[in-house]
This record gives C-alpha cells, sequence and structure tokens, in this order.
C-alpha cells in the first residue's frame, strides 16, 4: 500500500517547509499544524478518504512551500527565542 508511504514523505515535506520560513512563528505553526492533522487523521481506513486527504495535503505542501518563498522575501530581526 503506497498511502502510508506518501503520507510519510508528505509529512516530511511539512518539516522541510516549515524550516524555510525566516519567522519563528510561522516555521512553529507550520510544524504544529502539520504534526496535528496528521496525527488527527492516522486512522483512517477508508481509501477514498486517504486519498481525498493526501491530495488535500499536497494542495497545502504547495501553498506552505509558496508563502516560505513569500516570507524569506522580507527580513525581520530575530526573536530573543531564535538566538
Amino acid at each position: 500500500m503506497a498511502a502510508p508511504n506518501e503520507a510519510l514523505s508528505l509529512y516530511r515535506s511539512f518539516l522541510r517547509a516549515a524550516r524555510h520560513f525566516n519567522s519563528y512563528n510561522f516555521r512553529e505553526y507550520v510544524q504544529r499544524r502539520s504534526r496535528d492533522a496528521f496525527i488527527e487523521h492516522r486512522q483512517v481506513s477508508d481509501p477514498a478518504r486517504i486519498q481525498q486527504l493526501l491530495q488535500e495535503a499536497r494542495d497545502q505542501l504547495v501553498v506552505a512551500q509558496r508563502q516560505a518563498r513569500i516570507n524569506a522575501l522580507y527580513s525581520h530581526d530575530r526573536l530573543v527565542l531564535e538566538h
């Protein structure tokens, strides 16, 4: 079954996309939201629902990657937490 491997690959891609955010808050949000979404849906067993969730995740990954590129265009001071 390719779905578990694809889900894991998507999850890793979300974490990689999160690392590209310069802003600490955005970076943490993407990591937390990704983790929560994948945990929430890990018990889904209906193949049609799994495919739907994977497609939604792919769409959201594209958005996260685009937002990371936009975020990189703007410089900002680092937060105390980041030092």
